[in-house]
Order: structure tokens, then C-alpha cells, then sequence
């Protein structure tokens, strides 16, 4: 009796460590189990149909040689992969939480909206003044690009002007810099050489935030370098192109 369990129990471990071939004459090379739903693969030919589990844990799903924990190769027309949580519908993407798990949500909408600060006259010093503030409805990461029109009173002795510019978020529109200074998220310093003071200045440059929970995007300025920068000292204060605007993007 002894000798029947003893070759029993050889047997079973020889089986347990042999190749698992199903519906093929012999498994592919270095796959633990090998799965050919027509029966017809030879070598690597006539192979998307199969399923196999090769050495390394991997699964092949129309491949032979698996190059990732889960490697499907797409064999005609059919679709790759369909995931059907009942959210489902055409244009969803699939997104995942903290923990992996994945599910089929709304595309998220985007947002571009242009500020043009037309028939603002104001002067900005050495403190940090709110320029706008900006309405948000939808959490993400913002653009905001900066498209300055101006001029400054003034020129250091290397006949340069400068100004910081800061983005911050905010649950209010308020112009208060103390409370806003410790959502900021963005800061920019931007100088200007200028052959004196008062000449006309523009250009433009970008800052960018994420949006949580708050309500505004806030752009602050504090001239660094320099006099006062003044906006609407020009012709036409209602134009436009001769005033600051500010570009906000969703992206």
C-alpha cells in the first residue's frame, strides 16, 4: 500500500509542474497554461485566439509572449477591451480613485474664458493689489495667462521696472491679500527696460493653479523694481488692445 501512495504522490507533483495545454498538442514554450480556443496554432502562427499564463505570472491574451502582467494584442475587428459598470455610454473616458478602482465618467469640459480689463484706471505700488478675480465652477488645473498694457512712473538706475505677479485661489473675491497669500500658487516676476519713465510697455506671461473647492482664481501684482505701474493712461481706455486682459484656461 505504501509503495501505491508513493507513486501516486509522484505523479501528482509531476503534473502539478508540467505545462497545462488545452486544446492544443502541446503547450507553448515557457507557459504554464496554454489555451488555443480554435485548436489550430502552430509554433506563433494562427495565435489571437489564444490565452496563456506564461513563467512569470504573466497573461497573453492573443499573444504568445506576454510583455506585461496583462498583454492583449487586438486580432481584427472586434473591440479590445469592453467594460460595462453601467455608466457607459459614447464619449465617457475611464478614470480610477485612490484605490484603483475604475469607472466610466463624463469627459471633463474645458473652459476659456478672455477678461479684458477695459476702462480700468488704476496705479499699482509696492503692496500686492488685486488685479480681478476670476469665477471658477469647475475643480481642475488652470491657465491663466497675464496680457499686460502699461506703463511705470518710474526707473531704477539701470533704467529697468519690475513687478511681481501672484496667483492664489480664494472663496471670495475680496481684495485681501493677507488671508489669500497662503492659497498661492503661482508667483511670476516680470522686468521691463525702459529708456525713461512713462514709455509704453506690453507683454505677456502665464501662471497656473489647481482648483479644489474655492470659487476664484485671484491675479495680484506688487511692483518690485521701479515707480508705480499705471493702467488706462492711454488714448482709448475702452480699447481693448491698450489694456490688460487676463486669458483663464481649463486644461
Amino acid at each position: 500500500m505504501r509503495i501505491y501512495f508513493s507513486i501516486l504522490f509522484i505523479l501528482i507533483v509531476h503534473f502539478l509542474q508540467a505545462q497545462v495545454g488545452i486544446n492544443t498538442q502541446s503547450a507553448y514554450t515557457n507557459t504554464l497554461l496554454h489555451i488555443d480556443a480554435k485548436g489550430n496554432t502552430s509554433g506563433t502562427t494562427n495565435s489571437s485566439d489564444d490565452v496563456v499564463i506564461d513563467a512569470s505570472g504573466n497573461i497573453g491574451i492573443g499573444t504568445l509572449l506576454p510583455k506585461a502582467k496583462v498583454d492583449i494584442v487586438k486580432d481584427g475587428t472586434a473591440s479590445l477591451m469592453r467594460i460595462e459598470d453601467g455608466k457607459q455610454a459614447a464619449n465617457k473616458v475611464l478614470v480610477s480613485d485612490n484605490s484603483g478602482n475604475a469607472s466610466w465618467v463624463s469627459m471633463p469640459s474645458t473652459m476659456g474664458v478672455t477678461y479684458n480689463l477695459t476702462n480700468l484706471k488704476a496705479t499699482y505700488g509696492s503692496t500686492y493689489t488685486l488685479v480681478r478675480a476670476i469665477p471658477v465652477s469647475t475643480p481642475g488645473f488652470y491657465q491663466v495667462v497675464i496680457r499686460w498694457w502699461g506703463k511705470s512712473s518710474g526707473v531704477n538706475g539701470n533704467r529697468s521696472t519690475a513687478a511681481m505677479f501672484a496667483l492664489s485661489t480664494s472663496a471670495n473675491a475680496s481684495n485681501n491679500w493677507t488671508a489669500d497669500q497662503t492659497n498661492q500658487k503661482d508667483v511670476y516676476e516680470k522686468y521691463i527696460y525702459m529708456d525713461a519713465a512713462l514709455e509704453t510697455f506690453c507683454f505677456a506671461l502665464p501662471l497656473s493653479a489647481k482648483v479644489t473647492t474655492e470659487a476664484y482664481l485671484k491675479v495680484y501684482i506688487r511692483v518690485s523694481v521701479g515707480g508705480s505701474w499705471l493702467v488706462g493712461d492711454n488714448p482709448d481706455p475702452s480699447n481693448s488692445n491698450w489694456q490688460p486682459s487676463i486669458v483663464v484656461y481649463r486644461i
